[in-house]
């Protein structure tokens, strides 16, 4: 009865609502766009029940902040997420004319080789930004993504992911199972690789422990591949950076469940160095420590 009611009820009325802002935002300069986002988001998040978690994350992770910084910061949050959502409609603006890629030796090593490598991000800024980046240096690489819920959603933003970013595969084993194909074929691997799983290994994030995926560390060992990693910022003026701040080599390392810990030990601290800089572009919505 649940699943009849998401169906024909909860999902069409959520898709209509979705295409009725989709097309203001689209409508609008990507500039007025984005400020009616966050103003819709600034008005009604803080009244959302989820705000509470997002205050209780930010809580843990900066346990020696005050409540002024954490009201500050999680107003950002919700600011961020505004403009986000209407960036959606901008896609291909942003592609163009939006993003600029920081060209280093680790950018040298990822994208002007013909190496296959593995390369990670996590959910900060606007999320498809890694991999617009990737997709803009004409770098073959397939990605595992949590799509919605609601299918009629996921049906739009699924053309718009292939439209402007990489080929993007479901969050499952059919998915995992054609990310792996396609690596053997030749392409690298983007992920997002920052959420709470029901299973995984067990590392402390914020000096609290959930559980990683340690997908990356494990083809990377068994490939010999590298792990590059990329964090996107959004920028005062509007625009994005994306840039590879460092490397994981892995050749000469056995392919071993220390090694996998290691290695993913080492995605999460970089995770937790950029979070810190820039903790209201980070997206605090999931309920990684599960939290009451």
């Amino acid at each position: 009865m649940n699943y009849l009611l998401k169906l024909y009820i909860r999902y069409p009325i959520e898709f209509i609502i979705f295409i009725i802002f989709f097309s203001i935002f689209k409508i609008l300069p990507l500039g007025l766009a984005r400020k009616l986002g966050l103003f819709i988001t600034s008005l009604l998040g803080p009244i959302l029940p989820i705000n509470n978690l997002v205050k209780k994350n930010l809580k843990i992770a900066f346990e020696n902040k005050n409540d002024e910084w954490i009201n500050s910061v999680s107003q950002k949050v919700w600011k961020n997420m505004g403009e986000t959502i209407a960036e959606y409609s901008h896609l291909d603006e942003i592609s163009k004319d939006h993003i600029t890629i920081i060209k280093n030796k680790f950018y040298t090593e990822a994208f002007n080789t013909n190496s296959k490598s593995i390369i990670i991000s996590a959910h900060s800024s606007n999320w498809e930004i890694p991999g617009m980046s990737i997709r803009k240096v004409n770098h073959e690489a397939s990605a595992i993504v949590r799509e919605p819920n609601n299918p009629l959603i996921n049906f739009v933003l699924k053309r718009f992911r292939e439209k402007y970013s990489l080929k993007c595969l479901s969050k499952d084993i059919s998915g995992t199972k054609q990310l792996l194909t396609n690596f053997n074929k030749g392409d690298s691997i983007a992920l997002l690789a920052d959420l709470q799983l029901s299973t995984g290994v067990d590392l402390n994030f914020f000096n609290r422990e959930m559980k990683f995926s340690s997908l990356p560390a494990q083809i990377a060992l068994k490939a010999k591949c590298n792990i590059f990693l990329g964090w996107p910022v959004r920028k005062n003026d509007g625009s994005f950076e994306f840039e590879i701040h460092d490397s994981i080599k892995t050749t000469g390392l056995a392919n071993n469940s220390e090694n996998i810990l290691k290695i993913s030990r080492k995605i999460v601290f970089f995770f937790e160095s950029m979070i810190k800089k820039y903790p209201e572009q980070y997206f605090w919505f999931h309920n990684r420590w599960k939290l009451n």
